[in-house]
Parts: structure tokens; C-alpha cells; sequence
């Protein structure tokens, strides 16, 4: 009923009111039978004019910026900001962030009250970035449970857990030398990924062998006991050394064990989630689709969530990529989020119009058919002065594996058009999507990176009119 009460007159509904009108629909639908029949018809009608108002305006084709309204259509870029000619990032290169990534664009498609739904009001998975010279990246942690072991509740702790991450690409994965955790010579065994396991196991390895060591020590001593007919007292006492190392022992190689079996079982789930992805796989020939598709980087827990971080070099992008996300512990399928070193507020450009190109991925879920990958290339127009945003995708394609080979399909219905827009002190943007058959339409979020604008990046979902099916994706583009 606040959130009813808190909306203004339908009137003044625009594109910009679009979060709190959709919010509030959203808690209204969650309610029960009884609980909607105590809100009363004035709040009712209220928030049923609001959204007739906002679907009013997001057929217009309007958006709003600074509290006017904007003709998105009438966007081009005749007055281009100057290049900033940045370089081509190496391919070793990442993007760093210490900001609060959550707030950045995000997305998810999960089930709510038995349905699918896109959902933008929970936050994403990435917190940080710090990738320069093997800093880690930093995601949510998982609440420990609040209960000690007679049930009385304790202060609550904030832990990850734990994962490993892969950079795949067309030729193949990063390799990390493991031959320290076995005790071989450097450059003996390597795997696929990297896990926050490493250390650990490296250490229980050395505690294993010194355990060994002083178990045969032991064992030598008893025996020598045995043979020279030692005191009881004696042979009590070499027994007991024997038993506490025997039990030392087992105890470090049963954690060593685990975690071993926890690394396999990380890397096992990566090389599954690499080998499922079509988009940077060679065809037939050989070929790989496009050099800017080609790479991600794979994190995966154990506890299931997977992030795919497309890599950021592979597109040419210095400030900015984007993530797609499964997190089945909390019924996320699909989620997808905006990550980077966003433009501040102060340093937004306030006038000039500039083009950016870049790229997207996505996914494509329909009822009772197999999930498809789908990439487009992006265009998007943006005029500082009118605070407004034309966006548009060309060369949509679905890509599946056939036997590890990838078989492209032009899918043109999937090319999409829209607009958005952003308010004064800010540099974010809002609007609407739409495939090119008009089939399925949703909502387009997006945000300024980088300095002077330098790049864009964000996400997107859309659904057909009976929800059966839905469009899920992340995007990025730069201007010259």
C-alpha cells in the first residue's frame, strides 16, 4: 500500500518511473487472495494507471532524462565527442574494480511463485574485481549456519567457498603447475584451473610426508622395544608415540584426500561448463566465429555456482565485461551482470553524441526445449545533451555443439532494437527492448565506464506475451 501511495498520478508516469511502478506491481501479484482484497479500489486503479501509463509511454518509444521527456528515434551521432584512441589491451589483460559491483546492471532468470521470471531487484553475484598480477576476484560469501553444535545461536561469520577459475578459449585452457601438490618436480603435472585449494594442499602435503616420517620413526622405536624386551611401562609408552602417529597421520591424509577430491570435483564442473560453451569453438573448418567472442574466464564453486566472465581483452575492452551466472542453491538459471570501472557521475559528458560497437551473449530458454546460445553484435547511440540512448543489435546467431564442433545459425527474429535513457548525476541508464519480429519485448539496462564514456556495458531480458519463453543477456561496447 506504500509503495501504491508512494507512485505519482499516471499523468506524470514516464519511463524513468518504471523500477517502483514494476516493484510495486510485483509485490501486489505476490500477495494472497486475501491480503489484495485489503487494498483498497482508489489504490487499486492508482497502480493500474501507472503501468497503462508506462506501457503508453514505452510504445511511444520515449524515454526520460533530466525529467524531460526524450525522442529516442531522433538520436544520432552529428556531433561525435573526440577519440580517445585507447590502445588494444594485451591478451593478458583484465579489468580491475574496487566498486560495488552489485549496484551495477544485473539480471536473473528464475522461477518465482512456480513461473519463470526476470528479475533486476536482486543483486548479482561479482562484489570486486582485482585481477592485476593474480590478485583474486572477490564474490558473495555464504552465511555460515547460526548455530553451534548444541543449537544456541553464535555470532555470525562470512565465508566463500571454495572455488577455481579457468581462462578458456578457442585454443584451449590456462594451465596451472600442480606438482608441487604430490611432491614432483616443478612442471611434472598441470591442470585446468586454479583453486583457492592449491595452498592448502601443498601444505597438508608436507605435514603428510613429515607424518609418514615420524610414523616409521615410531614404529621402528616400538619394535626395537619389542625385540629388546623393554619395560611395560616402557613398551606402554613407545606404543602410545606409534598410536599418536599413526592417528596424526590419518588425520592430515584424510584432509589431504578431501581436498584433492574437492579440486577434481572443481575442475571435473569446468571443464563440463567449457565444454558446453559453442559460441568460441572452432567449426568444421577449423574457424572460430569471432575473435571477439573468444575467451572467458570460468569460476566455479563448490557449491555449484558458476560464473562465466567473458574476457574483456578478447573484445578489446579496457573498462569494462560482463558475467553470465548460475547459482542453483538460490534457483537462479540464468543471471548476467555488468561489471567494471564505471565513468563518475561528475565526469559524465553533458553534451556530443558517440557510437558504440561491441558485442552479446545470451540465452535463450523456451518451455520444453533445450536451452540456446545466442550472440549478436552491438550498436548503441548516445546523446549526452538529450540524456537518451538508441540500441540495437545485428547478426544474431545460435551456436550448439555437434560432437565438440560448433554449428552456427543465423537467427535474425532474435536481432534486437530499443532505447534508454539516464537522469542528471547519473550514469546509469533505463528503457525497453524489443526482438526485430516483435515476438518478445523486456527491459534494457546499461552503464557508463571508463573516462569521458569510454565504454558501455550492461544487461537485458525479455519474455514473449505468454511468458513461454524468455531472452537473457550481457553486453558490452566501446566508442573510438
Amino acid at each position: 500500500m506504500n509503495m501504491i501511495e508512494a507512485l505519482d498520478e499516471a499523468a506524470e508516469i514516464t519511463l524513468e518511473d518504471k523500477a517502483t511502478v514494476e516493484a510495486a506491481a510485483q509485490s501486489y501479484n505476490r500477495l494472497s487472495d486475501s491480503q489484495k482484497s485489503l487494498i483498497g479500489k482508489e489504490q487499486k486503479d492508482k497502480l493500474e494507471a501507472a503501468l497503462n501509463a508506462l506501457a503508453a509511454a514505452s510504445a511511444a518509444g520515449t524515454s526520460t532524462g533530466s525529467g524531460s521527456t526524450v525522442d529516442t528515434s531522433e538520436i544520432s551521432d552529428n556531433n561525435s565527442l573526440a577519440p580517445l584512441n585507447l590502445p588494444a589491451p594485451l591478451h593478458t589483460a583484465f579489468i580491475a574494480s574496487t566498486g560495488a559491483q552489485q549496484h551495477n546492471p544485473h539480471i536473473q532468470l528464475r522461477t518465482v511463485d512456480g513461473k519463470p521470471a526476470l528479475v533486476d531487484n536482486q543483486i548479482g553475484l561479482i562484489r570486486t574485481l582485482e585481477f592485476n598480477a593474480n590478485d583474486p576476484v572477490k564474490l558473495d560469501g555464504v552465511v555460515i549456519a547460526n548455530k553451534n553444535s548444541v543449537g544456541e545461536a553464535t555470532t555470525i561469520t562470512f565465508a566463500t567457498p571454495n572455488s577455481s577459475i579457468s581462462k578458456v578459449f578457442s585454443g584451449g585452457n590456462s594451465k596451472e603447475d600442480i606438482s608441487e601438490q604430490t611432491g614432483d618436480d616443478p612442471n611434472t603435472y598441470f591442470s585446468d584451473v586454479k583453486s583457492t585449494l592449491d595452498p592448502r594442499i601443498v601444505e597438508n602435503y608436507k605435514k603428510l610426508e613429515a607424518a609418514k616420517t615420524t610414523l616409521e620413526a615410531a614404529e621402528k622405536a616400538l619394535a626395537q622395544a619389542q625385540k629388546s624386551g623393554a619395560t611395560e611401562e616402557a613398551l606402554a609408552a613407545a606404543q602410545k608415540t606409534r598410536d599418536d602417529a599413526l592417528a596424526d597421520k590419518v588425520k592430515i591424509e584424510t584432509a589431504y584426500n578431501n581436498d584433492r577430491q574437492l579440486r577434481s570435483a572443481l575442475a571435473g564442473e569446468t571443464a563440463n561448463a567449457a565444454s558446453a560453451l559453442a559460441y568460441f569453438k572452432k567449426d568444421k573448418n577449423g574457424l572460430v566465429f569471432d575473435k571477439q567472442f573468444d575467451g572467458v574466464y570460468i569460476i566455479q564453486f563448490t557449491d555449484g555456482t558458476r560464473i562465466v566472465l567473458h574476457d574483456p581483452a578478447a573484445a578489446g575492452w579496457t573498462y569494462q565485461t560482463f558475467a553470465h551466472y548460475v547459482d542453483p542453491k538460490n534457483g537462479i538459471t540464468h543471471g548476467y551482470q555488468s561489471i567494471g570501472d564505471e565513468t563518475a557521475v561528475s565526469a559524465m559528458p553533458t553534451s556530443g553524441t558517440a557510437t558504440y560497437t561491441g558485442i552479446t551473449t545470451a540465452y535463450l530458454v523456451e518451455t520444453g526445449k533445450a536451452d540456446r546460445q545466442l550472440t549478436a553484435d552491438v550498436k548503441a547511440v548516445a546523446d549526452f545533451a538529450k540524456k537518451g540512448l538508441r540500441f540495437e543489435t545485428s547478426n544474431a546467431q545460435f551456436h550448439a555443439l555437434n560432437n565438440g564442433v560448433r554449428e552456427s545459425q543465423v537467427a535474425s527474429g532474435y536481432n534486437m532494437k530499443g532505447s534508454a535513457s539516464w537522469s542528471a548525476n547519473s550514469n546509469s541508464f533505463t528503457g525497453k527492448v524489443a526482438t526485430a519480429d516483435n515476438q518478445m519485448t523486456g527491459q534494457l539496462l546499461g552503464k557508463f565506464y571508463g573516462a569521458q564514456a569510454a565504454e558501455i556495458g550492461g544487461t537485458y531480458g525479455l519474455q514473449n506475451a505468454d511468458n513461454s519463453k524468455q531472452l537473457i543477456g550481457g553486453y558490452g561496447a566501446k566508442r573510438p
